[in-house]
């Protein structure tokens, strides 16, 4: 499936089904124990606690993903062996979690995740959403069983997490947020915001004549419906929205955040093409005063501390597991944390 080209603009892209289900979370915590080679069958993967899981399980598991959230496989021949054994990793985790959420008697109704996904796809897949998901799941090679079972399996995962974090979220008190705040009040500030507007197109050449017409008084909307490769801000006349500099491709948010209301800017290139933007607008930032913002500290302070006792947790889960690799999907630093999440969960 090939990605609207501002996937590359926006660093947090657009998945059709957004699983809000602590995932990010359970990424930031993966580790999977290494084992003893006790030898595996050719075409194993791993083996989790006598299950054998082969090359082409993890291959059907990333299409789940990809029809889930969006992830691809990345081109680059060393890229493409660290996802192999992030991939790998990743759905050993998944197995491991999937014990412990049944360990603890955490069980998902078929109706429940049935209408979680129906809420999904009805918000995330626009005007025949139903039509949209089936065409998707056929372009994947996926089933709507497999997607159930993995919403089923966020959803026992969100209550396992919820389970295993409770006394250290309940034991957070506003002096705590206070000291917490005071440590650093800029982590808590608004930043800056830029309306912005977009063009994508396939050639430096094509970019630079946009940007000359544009300096002309071409009007921007008229343009963006014209030439843009990306449909979804194509349609809108070119409007990315009103964004934070985090939530854009590094390169592009340089230029735009330096760039002057009314004005366009670029070229700029990112993976999906040529770039050229327009400044709308511009939000100005604010800095941060605790009485303010205090039950948002509070929940921040909550979440770190509840990913802290889950990471620890899950760790030593992990650590425990019966978990052994094929060279070929051996991940790195096996005993340790991720320091970033993978993309994969």
């Amino acid at each position: 499936m090939k990605l609207p080209a501002l996937r590359e603009i926006r660093m947090s892209p657009a998945k059709w089904l957004a699983l809000a289900v602590v995932v990010a979370v359970v990424a930031a915590a993966v580790v999977i124990g290494l084992r003893d080679n006790r030898g595996l069958p050719d075409d194993a993967a791993f083996a989790y606690d006598g299950t054998v899981v082969t090359e082409s399980d993890v291959d059907h598991w990333v299409e789940v993903m990809g029809a889930l959230y969006g992830i691809e496989e990345p081109a680059d021949e060393d890229e493409r062996d660290a996802f192999r054994r992030d991939a790998a990793k990743a759905m050993a985790v998944s197995m491991i979690l999937d014990d412990a959420a049944e360990d603890a008697g955490i069980v998902i109704s078929d109706k429940r995740a049935r209408d979680t996904l129906a809420r999904m796809i009805e918000g995330q897949l626009g005007d025949d959403p139903h039509r949209a998901f089936t065409d998707l799941l056929a372009s994947f090679g996926v089933t709507e069983d497999e997607v159930l079972d993995e919403v089923k399996r966020q959803q026992a995962v969100a209550g396992l997490f919820q389970e295993r974090t409770a006394d250290a979220v309940d034991d957070v008190t506003v002096a705590d947020a206070r000291a917490y705040f005071e440590e650093d009040p800029d982590r808590f500030a608004t930043p800056e915001r830029r309306q912005l507007r977009n063009i994508v197109v396939g050639s430096r050449t094509e970019a630079v004549g946009l940007l000359s017409r544009l300096r002309r008084g071409d009007d921007f909307a008229a343009l963006a419906r014209a030439t843009s490769l990306d449909d979804a801000t194509r349609r809108r006349g070119g409007v990315l929205g009103t964004v934070r500099p985090d939530e854009l491709d590094t390169s592009y948010a340089t230029v735009a955040f330096r760039t002057r209301p009314g004005t366009a800017f670029g070229p700029v290139k990112t993976r999906y093409g040529w770039n050229v933007g327009q400044v709308v607008d511009v939000v100005p930032g604010r800095t941060a005063v605790f009485s303010e913002i205090q039950q948002s500290v509070i929940e921040a302070l909550r979440s770190e501390r509840a990913l802290e006792a889950w990471r620890g947790w899950l760790t030593d889960q992990i650590r425990e597991a019966d978990v052994e690799y094929d060279a070929a999907y051996l991940p790195d630093d096996p005993d340790e944390p991720p320091a970033t999440n993978t993309g994969l969960r």
